[in-house]
């Protein structure tokens, strides 16, 4: 990866590229409609989240809305007739650039999302913080990390990243069909103290115990 970090550098600066991977681990995709009809080969950057991560998606959209041409835009995404109430997302794209381009034979196989096994030298705090606000959740006594799309050999890098490279403890659960991260209790503290700086206000609800959002939950019904 390290001649396409080198691309990245480029074009992006170090805080940039952190939330780029950072999403990409999480869930971000990139979108690459060149493969196969022309060279250079070139892909876009996809974000999208739920209503409640409004401001999530604006903070990312803020660090690359120089690559970007149009603003975040809110949509309906279903209807749920149970409750007669509609669901909303918000979402944004990058433009095409040969740099994710580059990025996406990095992160795609077959057109299915992979783990990067040499990440790890790469990997930094805010990289791990931004898949943790993707992706993360907090029970209260330990954290996980929804890695379900990631197959179980992928699951077992994941685990030896967080070990080599910030010396936290996780093990693989079942959660259904699939497989996930859990950081359990002895290393809650360590990897708090990790993510915490990079944590925004609209999600430390992911790292504070009890949870901050409950109570706004509650209000909204």
């Amino acid at each position: 990866m390290g001649n396409i970090v080198g691309r990245l550098q480029s074009l992006f600066s170090p805080e940039q590229i952190d939330v780029v991977i950072g999403s990409l681990l999480g869930d971000a995709r990139l979108e690459c409609r060149s493969v196969g009809i022309r060279y250079p080969i070139t892909a876009r950057l996809r974000i999208h989240q739920s209503d409640k991560q409004k401001e999530y998606v604006f903070w990312k959209y803020e660090f690359l809305k120089d690559f970007v041409r149009e603003g975040p835009k809110r949509v309906k995404t279903w209807h749920d007739p149970k409750r007669a109430k509609d669901h909303y997302s918000w979402y944004f794209h990058t433009k095409s650039l040969e740099e994710l381009g580059l990025l996406h034979k990095y992160f795609y196989q077959n057109g299915i999302k992979i783990f990067p096994k040499d990440i790890s030298e790469f990997i930094t705090p805010r990289m791990l913080a931004v898949w943790f606000m993707d992706d993360g959740a907090n029970t209260s006594r330990s954290f996980t990390l929804n890695t379900h799309c990631f197959s179980s050999e992928e699951q077992r890098c994941i685990v030896k990243l967080l070990k080599d490279r910030f010396f936290v403890e996780t093990t693989i659960v079942k959660d259904r069909s699939k497989l996930k991260i859990r950081i359990g209790r002895s290393d809650y503290e360590k990897f708090t103290g990790i993510v915490q700086p990079f944590i925004i206000s609209s999600m430390t609800y992911k790292i504070v115990n009890p949870r901050n959002d409950l109570a706004l939950i509650a209000i909204k019904g």
